[in-house]
C-alpha cells in the first residue's frame, strides 16, 4: 500500500519517507530504504505508473542538506562574541544552493493535506491533493538566525510561481510532537465544520506543516503575518511609560527574590498591579474601523478558547508569550512549540499547574464579557466536539504507541 501511494502521490509522501529513512531505529530506517528501493527499482503498479527516481534522488539530496542546515551552529563574531543575526546559504552550504532549481514540492500546509470526496460523489474521481504543487526553485542567500537557545533559522524558499515560502530550520528537537499536534488539530477542524453551533461561528485553528526531518532536527512552516504575545504587550508597556527593556527584566528578578520562600500569590499580587492589563489596546490600534474591530476581536475569541480546550486535553504546557502569536491581518490565535505535551509541564522544577493561559492581558482581550461571554460559551462547544468524537481523536494520538518519542525511549531505558 505504501509503495503504490509513493507512486501515485510522490511529492507528498516522500516528505514523509525520506526522512524516516534517517531514523535512529534501525528497523524504522530499513522499511523506508526498502520501500524506496522496491518502488525505484519495480515495476509498474496496475495503473501503468512507476516510481520517479530522479525525482526521490532529488528528495534525498535535499533532505540531507536541510538537515546540515537545522545543525550548523555559527560562528561567534569576533567582536561581540555572539553569533551572527544571519549567514550567506551560498557560502556556508553551497551544495543546497547548486541543488537548485528542483522539482522537489515545496512542503506547505496546503500541499501536504489529502481532501475527502464530497458525500454522494465517485470516489474513484476525487483527487486528494492539489493538481498543480509549488517546487523549490530558489533559495535566499540570507539565513536568518533566531535569537532562542537552540539557534533556529528561517529559510525562506522561492518557487516556480514567484512566490516566496518561510521555513524555520529546527534543531535539537523531536518534531514528532509538533507534526502529531498538527494532525490533531487539523483532524478537529473537520469535526468543527461538521457540528452545527461550530459551523455558525466558523471555529477553526490554524495550522502549519511540520516536517521531521531526523528524530532531533526538522522543519517548520513559517506563519505569515504573526506576532508573538510577549512583543505585543511590551510594545504597549513601553508606549504607556511602564516597561524599559533595559531595566524592567532585572526589577522584576529582583522582587521575585525578594518574595521567594513567602506565599506565591503576594508576588503575583505584586507584578499584576504593576503591569494593568493593555491587551485591548492592541486591537483599537490594529482595527481602526469598528466592523473591522469587532471582528479581529471576535476571532482572537473564538480561537483563544478553541486552543485552550485543545491544549487542555492534550496536557499542553510551556504557553510563554513567545509561544503564543496572533494574525495581525485577521486577529486569530496561533500557538506554535509543542515539545511540552501531556502534562510533562507538571514535571518541571515549578510544575505547570493551569489547565491552560488565561491571564489578565488575555481577559482583556475578550472585551467588556471577559471569559463569560464568546469565550465560554466555545469552550463549551469545543469540548462537546471533542468528547463525541473522542475515539476518532484518539487515533491520532496512538500514533505515539507505535513511534514514541526520543525522550520516551530514554526515560523507559533509564527505568
Amino acid at each position: 500500500l505504501v509503495i503504490r501511494l509513493l507512486i501515485n502521490f510522490p511529492d507528498q509522501v516522500l516528505w514523509a519517507l525520506v526522512p524516516m529513512a534517517r531514523s535512529r531505529d534501525v528497523d524504522r530506517a530499513a522499511s523506508a530504504k526498502q520501500i524506496i528501493a522496491i518502488a525505484r527499482n519495480g515495476k509498474a503498479d496496475t495503473t501503468g505508473m512507476r516510481a520517479d527516481r530522479e525525482l526521490i534522488q532529488q528528495f534525498a539530496q535535499v533532505a540531507d542538506q536541510l538537515v546540515k542546515l537545522c545543525n550548523y551552529m555559527p560562528k561567534p563574531m569576533a567582536k561581540t562574541g555572539r553569533p551572527p543575526k544571519s549567514f550567506s546559504l551560498l557560502q556556508t552550504f553551497p551544495a543546497l544552493a547548486s541543488l537548485m532549481p528542483t522539482r522537489v514540492m515545496i512542503p506547505t500546509q496546503k500541499s501536504l493535506t489529502a481532501t475527502l470526496p464530497p458525500a454522494g460523489t465517485n470516489p474513484t474521481d476525487h483527487k486528494p491533493f492539489p493538481a498543480r504543487t509549488e517546487t523549490l526553485f530558489e533559495l535566499r542567500d540570507a539565513v536568518t538566525v533566531l535569537a532562542s537557545l537552540q539557534r533556529p533559522k528561517k529559510l525562506t524558499v522561492i518557487g516556480d510561481d514567484s512566490e516566496h515560502y518561510g521555513f524555520l530550520c529546527k534543531p535539537k528537537d523531536d518534531l514528532r510532537k509538533d507534526l502529531r499536534m498538527m494532525e490533531f488539530t487539523t483532524m478537529l477542524n473537520r469535526l468543527l465544520a461538521r457540528d452545527a453551533g461550530s459551523r455558525k461561528r466558523r471555529l477553526y485553528l490554524r495550522t502549519f506543516s511540520v516536517i521531521p526531518l531526523t528524530e532531533d532536527c526538522g522543519i517548520i512552516e513559517w506563519v505569515p503575518h504573526t506576532i508573538g504575545f510577549r512583543q505585543i504587550i511590551q510594545q504597549l508597556y513601553t508606549e504607556a511609560g511602564l516597561y524599559n527593556p533595559k531595566t524592567s527584566t532585572n526589577d522584576i528578578k529582583q522582587l521575585y527574590e525578594n518574595y521567594k520562600g513567602r506565599n506565591p500569590a503576594s508576588w503575583m499580587k505584586e507584578i499584576v498591579s504593576r503591569h494593568p492589563p493593555v491587551f485591548h489596546r492592541w486591537f483599537l490600534e490594529r482595527w481602526k474601523e469598528p466592523a473591522a474591530w469587532f471582528a479581529a476581536r471576535t476571532a482572537f475569541s473564538h480561537t483563544a478558547a478553541v486552543w485552550s480546550m485543545v491544549g487542555h486535553v492534550v496536557g499542553l504546557g510551556d504557553r510563554h508569550g513567545e509561544n503564543i502569536l496572533f494574525d495581525s491581518t485577521t486577529g486569530d490565535a496561533v500557538h506554535v512549540d509543542f515539545s511540552c505535551l501531556f502534562d510533562k509541564g507538571l514535571e518541571l522544577e515549578l510544575p505547570e499547574r493551569v489547565p491552560f493561559r488565561l491571564t489578565q492581558n488575555l481577559v482583556d482581550g475578550l472585551g467588556v464579557g471577559g471569559y463569560e461571554g464568546v469565550f465560554m460559551r466555545v469552550c463549551e462547544i469545543t469540548l462537546t466536539v471533542l468528547r463525541s468524537h473522542r475515539e476518532a481523536l484518539m487515533s491520532v494520538l496512538e500514533t505515539f504507541v507505535h513511534d514514541p518519542l526520543v525522550e520516551w525511549t530514554k526515560s523507559s531505558s533509564r527505568d
